[in-house]
């Protein structure tokens, strides 16, 4: 007789990724390898004389956050959406002819263009307590092909978490989102 545990909730799977809300939502779907969510904290570690190197006290110096998605698809009107500082020319006279322009100039302000990140498990038991999400992120997004015969070319793109300083400081919520304060706990 087989004999399992039950009530352990460990999740496994892909995830899809929307950016944007609205008419401006882009979801990136096909992915290879994927998707990443890390998150680091600095923090300063204060000692004293009387305790040597003994660590007596931690302070949070801050927090950061990313989303890294291979996305696999070549898709100039998605691709546009997460580098940062291009454009996307559809040709007037051929809608099918497209180009993504890429611009080096330097001073773009990379929070202004910040949106939505919501990343989805696909899992069909998935409910929006599985979802992450990024307030605001920004796009800075450094594609690198490999053109051989053995490898698909993925497009690394990446999304750094700001500050919702409209919501506190918020940098992301893990689970729904929708969730109102009843009750409050804080660590």
């Amino acid at each position: 007789m087989a004999a399992g545990i039950k009530g352990i909730d460990v999740p496994i799977g892909p995830a899809i990724v929307e950016y944007g809300e609205g008419e401006d939502k882009v979801t990136f779907d096909i992915t290879k390898g994927g998707i990443k969510f890390k998150v680091q904290t600095s923090k300063q570690d204060t000692t004293v004389d009387q305790y040597g190197d003994t660590i007596v006290k931690s302070t949070m110096k801050g927090r950061t956050a990313e989303v890294t998605i291979p996305f696999a698809l070549h898709d100039l009107n998605r691709l546009a959406a997460a580098i940062p500082n291009s454009r996307l020319v559809t040709d007037a006279t051929d809608p099918n002819k497209k180009k993504l322009v890429v611009s080096g100039k330097a001073g773009y302000d990379m929070l202004a263009a910040a949106k939505k990140l919501v990343i989805k498990p696909t899992a069909p038991t998935t409910t929006p307590n599985d979802y992450i999400t990024i307030p605001l992120a920004g796009a800075v997004a450094d594609p690198e092909y490999t053109y051989d015969s053995d490898n698909e070319r993925i497009s690394n793109l990446t999304f750094v978490a700001y500050p919702d300083t409209d919501n506190d400081g918020d940098l992301f919520i893990i689970g729904d989102e929708s969730a109102s304060a009843q009750t409050t706990t804080q660590t």
